[in-house]
């Protein structure tokens, strides 16, 4: 998944970023998650705070950094509101937006 950063975003302090992104859900659901990527030249995620609820408030992804420090790859795992259960495998989520803030740097 793709992020798009909203409006005013990134905004840098120091050698770091804050962002918010609006990001859209895969068409085919993997329960392996899916890696996430920030827009920009060269930007990383350092960290991602909390649950995010999608704007239909049907799902919340969690994410999960492969490392502990900057540079790692971030996945989002997709779980139902009613029951908490993660998304079935080859789910179309391509039709659920959500908003995801969080912090970041440049190589």
């Amino acid at each position: 998944m793709k992020f798009a950063y909203l409006p005013g975003y990134p905004d840098f302090v120091g050698k770091r970023f804050l962002f918010a992104c609006k990001g859209t859900g895969p068409k085919s659901y993997s329960t392996s998650g899916h890696t996430v990527y920030l827009p920009g030249f060269q930007h990383y995620i350092d960290f991602i705070p909390g649950h995010v609820f999608t704007v239909s408030g049907t799902y919340f992804l969690r994410f999960y950094p492969s490392v502990a420090g900057p540079r790692g790859t971030w996945t989002a795992h997709w779980y139902a509101v009613a029951g908490g259960a993660e998304v079935s495998a080859a789910v179309d989520l391509s039709g659920e937006t959500c908003i995801v803030g969080g912090f970041g740097g440049q190589y």
